[in-house]
């Protein structure tokens, strides 16, 4: 991946999340903090791909993902769910998903149960690594906490 394609990657991610953030009616004040953790996210998540795969490359940017939206929602002190919107809008595998059930529609049934499957296991790494990233960050806090007492 060349430089300018990365930058433009990201210009793009940021743009796109920042939209969906405003559809979704996230206040104000919050598009830009929850935009530039989507992106960076996405461009995480781009990093992994190519040494890796694509399901290990969304697992990994969604556990990563998970702990930055808990501190950041303590650090704004806003519900954690604003951040976590802006960290699903990059992984989730919506072409992927069109193109499914682009090929149930014309009848290619190889192609749509594996893509299908692909589908559901992607959808299925980003629930788990959500949750371990929050799970994560509270066996860090409760192991930090345990020290100092």
């Amino acid at each position: 991946m060349t430089v300018a394609t990365f930058l433009l990657q990201a210009l793009a991610s940021l743009l796109a999340i920042i939209t969906f953030l405003i559809v979704l009616n996230v206040q104000r004040s919050m598009l830009v903090p929850g935009g530039v953790l989507g992106m960076s996210i996405w461009l995480l998540y781009l990093l992994l791909k190519e040494p890796t795969n694509v399901i290990l490359a969304t697992f990994i940017a969604a556990v990563i993902g998970s702990c930055i939206s808990q501190i950041m929602s303590i650090i704004y002190k806003t519900p954690a769910v604003v951040f976590a919107l802006a960290i699903l809008a990059p992984l989730v595998p919506g072409y992927l998903s069109y193109r499914t059930t682009s090929f149930f529609v014309t009848a290619d049934f190889s192609h749509a149960i594996s893509s299908a499957m692909l589908v559901m296991m992607l959808a299925l790494v980003i629930s788990i690594g959500m949750a371990s990233g929050t799970v994560l960050l509270k066996l860090y806090n409760h192991l930090r906490k345990g020290r100092a007492s």
